[in-house]
C-alpha cells in the first residue's frame, strides 16, 4: 500500500519545463515561431466576432448595406481560414521541436546512464528503465507541441479579450469579469488538493501495471501449479489501491473544481442584468450589449482550456522530476586518462563493500594471477558475484582497493578498464539479431573469419552453421531459438573475439546441460590462456583444476588454495565437496581433459 507521506507529496508543476529547456537547443527559433502563430491564430479567432458586432450594430440603426456586409463576411471567411492555417502551422513546428527535445533528452539519459555504476541498474526493474527512457519523455510531446503554443496563445487572447472589453465599457467589463478570479481561484486550490496525490497515484499505476505484466508473463508457471486465485490477487490488490487513490483524487479536486468550472461560465448572468439596467438608464446601447453577450459568454474559455491541461501536466511533471532525479545521480568518476599495465594480475586488498545498510563483503584479499584460473565458490547469497561485479566496477568499493597490474582500478580511465575486462554473465543476453551480429558485439570492427574464429574456440562453429542461415540467423529476442548452452557458448565467443585480458565468468554453466557442459568446459580452456581468468561457480567439478580455489562463506574468504590442497584440511572445501559429491550428480574432470562421473 502507499505511504501517506508519499500521497501528501507536492508536484512540481514547473518540472516539464525544467526538463526539457535545456534540450531546447537549435529548435528556439521554431519554437518561438509556433508560440507566435498560435497568438496570431487565436486573433484572428476574435475578428469573426468584431465582425458580428459591426453587423449586428449598423442593423439595429438601420444603417446595414449589403456591399459593407459582404466585406465583413468575406473578412470573416478570409480570417477564419487564415487562423485555420497560422494554428495547423504552429502545431506542425511545435511538433517538430517537441521531437527533436524527446531525441535529445533520450540521448542525454542514454548517455548519463552509460557514467552510472553498472550495479545501479541491478535494483532497478526493465518496466524503470523503459519508463525513464520511453514514457517519460514521450509525454513532453504532449507539454512542447500542444501545451505550452495553446496556453501561452490562451493567455494572449485573455489579455487581449479584456482590453478589448474595457475599452468597449468598463462598467460592463467589470460585470463580465468579476467572477472569473473567483473561478480561477477555486481551480487552483482544487488542482493543487489533488495533486497531493499525484505521487502516490504514479506509485500504483506503476505497481499495477508490474503486477499485471508479471501476472501475464508467469501464467503458464501460474496455471501448472493451480496458484491462479493467489497469483491474481496481488493484481487484484493492485488495482484496488489504484482506485481507491483514483477515487480520493476525484473527491479532493471535485468539490472545488466543478464549482469552479460553473462559475466560470456563469459570467452571462450578471451581463444581461446590468446591460438590461444600463440599456433602460440610456448610458448604454443595444449593439454594445449585444458584444458583451457575444464575447463576454465565452470570456473565461481561454484561461479555462488552460488550467485544464494542468491535470495531465501533474502527471507529465511528476515523471519528469522522477527524470531529473536520475540526471542529478552522480557518475562514476572517471580519471580520463589511459594507464599503464605492467600486467594483468587482479590483486584485491581488504575489500569491504555493502549497500543499503548492509554489509556484504568485508576483508577480501587476494591475487588472481595472469594465465590463470581463480575460482569462486560458496553457497548462494556468500558474496561471490558481488566480488567479481567489482572488478569491472559495478559497484566502487567503500573500503581497501582492487587493482589490476598494479592500479587501482578507481585509477584507470573507465574505458580503459572496460577494455580490460571482459564478463559473460549467468543470464546470458543476446540481441534479436543475426548470431555473427552477436558474436561481433564483442569487437565492431571484426571481419567474418575472425567472428568464425572465435566461434570456433567457443566451440560453437558447429551448430552455428547446422543452423538454416548459418551465421546471418535471426536468433530472436534473448536467443530464445538457442539452448541455454548455446546461448553461453556465444557469450563466450563474444568475449574471445572481445580479447580482453582478464576474463570473470559468472557461473557460465548453469543452465547447461552434460553435452553442453562439456564443450563450454573445452571453449574456456581456450579462453583462459594468457589470461586472467575468474570464474564464479555452483558446480565444484568445473573448478577442479583451477590454480586457486577461494571459498566465500558470510561474505569472506574462508578458506583459498587448490583442490587437493583443500580437501586436505577436511574443512568448509571439504564439507561442500562431499556434499557434491553425494547428491549423485557430481561430475569430476579426468587427467585427460574429458568429463567423468
Amino acid at each position: 500500500m502507499t505511504t501517506q507521506a508519499g500521497e501528501s507529496q507536492q508536484v512540481n508543476y514547473l518540472a516539464s519545463l525544467q526538463l526539457f529547456a535545456p534540450h531546447l537547443r537549435g529548435s528556439r527559433i521554431k519554437f518561438v515561431a509556433a508560440v507566435m502563430l498560435a497568438v496570431i491564430a487565436v486573433f484572428l479567432e476574435l475578428l469573426p466576432i468584431w465582425a458580428a458586432y459591426r453587423l449586428l450594430s449598423d442593423a439595429i440603426v438601420g444603417e446595414l448595406e449589403w456591399p459593407e456586409a459582404i466585406k465583413l463576411v468575406s473578412f470573416t471567411a478570409v480570417a477564419t481560414a487564415s487562423g485555420f492555417v497560422a494554428m495547423g502551422s504552429a502545431l506542425a513546428l511545435s511538433h517538430i521541436v517537441a521531437f527533436d527535445v524527446i531525441y535529445r533528452l533520450r540521448s542525454a539519459l542514454a548517455r548519463h546512464m552509460a557514467t552510472l555504476p553498472l550495479g545501479l541498474f541491478a535494483t532497478r526493474r526493465s518496466a524503470d528503465a523503459k519508463r525513464l527512457i520511453v514514457d517519460g519523455p514521450e509525454q513532453l510531446e504532449a507539454v512542447i507541441a500542444h501545451g505550452l503554443p495553446e496556453g501561452i496563445s490562451a493567455v494572449a487572447s485573455w489579455i487581449a479579450v479584456s482590453l478589448w472589453l474595457f475599452a468597449m465599457d468598463w462598467r460592463m467589463a467589470l460585470a463580465t469579469i468579476f467572477v472569473t478570479p473567483i473561478s480561477l481561484a477555486l481551480l487552483a486550490f482544487a488542482t493543487a488538493r489533488g495533486g497531493r496525490r499525484m505521487a502516490a497515484y504514479q506509485a500504483a499505476n506503476a505497481r499495477m501495471n508490474a503486477a499485471t505484466s508479471e501476472y501475464l508473463a508467469g501464467m503458464p508457471v501460474v496455471k501448472i501449479f493451480n496458484r491462479t486465485g493467489e497469483s491474481f490477487k496481488d493484481v487484484s490488490d493492485a488495482v484496488c489501491d489504484y482506485a481507491r487513490i483514483e477515487t480520493a483524487w476525484g473527491r479532493d479536486y471535485l468539490p472545488m473544481g466543478s464549482t469552479s468550472q460553473t462559475l466560470a461560465l456563469a459570467n452571462i448572468v450578471f451581463i444581461l442584468p446590468i446591460g438590461m439596467i444600463l440599456l433602460q438608464a440610456g448610458s448604454l446601447d443595444l449593439g454594445t450589449l449585444l458584444f458583451f453577450v457575444i464575447l463576454g459568454a465565452t470570456y473565461s474559455q481561454p484561461l479555462l482550456r488552460m488550467f485544464n491541461q494542468l491535470h495531465p501536466i501533474a502527471h507529465i511533471s511528476t515523471d519528469a522530476m522522477e527524470i531529473i532525479e536520475f540526471l542529478a545521480l552522480t557518475p562514476q568518476a572517471d580519471i580520463g586518462k589511459p594507464s599503464s599495465l605492467a600486467h594483468h594480475d587482479v590483486t584485491f586488498e581488504r575489500v569491504c563493500f555493502g549497500y543499503e545498510g548492509k554489509e556484504v563483503l568485508r576483508d577480501i584479499s587476494f591475487t588472481a594471477k595472469t594465465g590463470e584460473v581463480t575460482a569462486l565458490i560458496g553457497p548462494s547469497g556468500s558474496g561471490k558475484s558481488t566480488i567479481a561485479s567489482l572488478i569491472p566496477r559495478f559497484h566502487d568499493v567503500q573500503h581497501g582497493r582492487i587493482t589490476i597490474g598494479g592500479i587501482d582500478v578507481r585509477d584507470m580511465r573507465l574505458e580503459q578498464l572496460l577494455d580490460t575486462v571482459a564478463f559473460v554473465f549467468q543470464d546470458t543476453f543476446l540481441f534479436s539479431e543475426t548470431i555473427a551480429a552477436n558474436i561481433r558485439f564483442g569487437r565492431a570492427d571484426a571481419s567474418d573469419a575472425e567472428v568464425a574464429a572465435a566461434a570456433t574456440a567457443a566451440r560453437a562453429n558447429d551448430f552455428i552453421l547446422a543452423l538454416p542461415n548459418g551465421y546471418q540467423t535471426v536468433i530472436g529476442a534473448s536467443g530464445h531459438r538457442l539452448s541455454g548452452g548455446e546461448r553461453q557458448r556465444i557469450a563466450i565467443a563474444r568475449a574471445i573475439l572481445k580479447d580482453a585480458p582478464v576474463i570473470i565468468l559468472d557461473e557460465a554453466t548453469a543452465f547447461a546441460d552434460p553435452e553442453n557442459e562439456a564443450l563450454i568446459q573445452d571453449a574456456l580452456g581456450a579462453l583462459s590462456k594468457g589470461r586472467t581468468l575468474i570464474m564464479v561457480a555452483h558446480r565444484l567439478h568445473t573448478t577442479r583444476f583451477a590454480e586457486q580455489i577461494l571459498v566465500v562463506a558470510d561474505g569472506s574468504i574462508a578458506e583459498c588454495g587448490r583442490h587437493d590442497d583443500l580437501l586436505t584440511r577436511n574443512g568448509r572445501y571439504t564439507r561442500l565437496w562431499n556434499d557434491y559429491i553425494d547428491t549423485g550428480t557430481g561430475m569430476a574432470r579426468s587427467s585427460d581433459g574429458g568429463i567423468a562421473s
